[in-house]
């Protein structure tokens, strides 16, 4: 006969109550949640909306008066992005104290009047000169404009811990690493084409009139709306 058996009925009651309370207390205090992250990539590596700018580079050299085939199609794609993303005057920048400055002035003209073919009105366009501290004799002119750009803050790989299942306290409680996700919110904001689409939705567009009238007249007809797609299609005629 065990000594639990010959305990008065009360007694072994308040033993029984009592080890279930020490068991199910035991549960609580080690058990893990696996399915939650305490911190969110996002709250991590947050993507920031800030006032920037924009500039591209051309170089003229001493001996050339006028541009390149490319550098004028650079700036009028630049003139594009301007009138898109613009807040503010481009600005034109020529090198000074260095080999091509007067060829860099000489082009100055037909820069302007490119921009303002392109779109950029001719009172939006200011001229300034800066020092060059590059170490060759030649210097770019520098096309700038402000812009509103998105980017991350914080750089990536910055205090990279040990991912390997060694004892500490982020990996014991299935807690994602700080760099988790920083590329991708780095690319993100390097590739987004308006940063206002991070903090709000765009307007809907208006619905295809022309589509949408086909499709319901040949509902309206009890034909079958539905597009027919060819399912064989050929890429080339080589080899035929």
């Amino acid at each position: 006969m065990s000594v639990i058996s010959v305990l008065p009925a009360r007694l072994r009651a308040a033993l029984f109550i009592g080890a279930v309370s020490i068991a199910v207390a035991g549960c609580q205090t080690d058990r893990i949640v696996t399915g939650t992250v305490p911190a969110d990539y996002r709250d991590r590596h947050p993507i920031q909306v800030n006032e920037g700018t924009r500039s591209v580079q051309m170089f003229v050299g001493t001996g050339r008066i006028g541009l390149t085939p490319e550098q004028r199609a650079l700036a009028g794609g630049f003139a594009s992005q301007w009138r898109r993303h613009g807040s503010g005057p481009l600005t034109i920048e020529l090198p000074a104290n260095v080999a091509n400055e007067v060829a860099s002035s000489r082009t100055l003209r037909e820069l302007r009047s490119l921009l303002v073919s392109s779109g950029v009105p001719a009172r939006a366009i200011q001229v300034q000169a800066y020092q060059s501290d590059a170490p060759s004799n030649v210097a770019p002119i520098r096309l700038t404009f402000a812009a509103i750009t998105a980017q991350v803050a914080n750089r990536c790989h910055v205090g990279q811990e040990n991912l390997g299942p060694t004892p500490s306290p982020d990996w014991a409680q299935n807690y994602s690493s700080r760099n988790f996700g920083c590329a991708t919110q780095h690319n993100l904001a390097a590739s987004v084409a308006n940063p206002e689409d991070l903090v709000q939705p765009r307007a809907e567009q208006p619905s295809y009139a022309a589509r949408r009238k086909t499709v319901l007249e040949k509902y309206r007809q009890g034909q079958d709306p539905s597009t027919t797609y060819p399912t064989q299609t050929k890429a080339s005629n080589v080899g035929n």
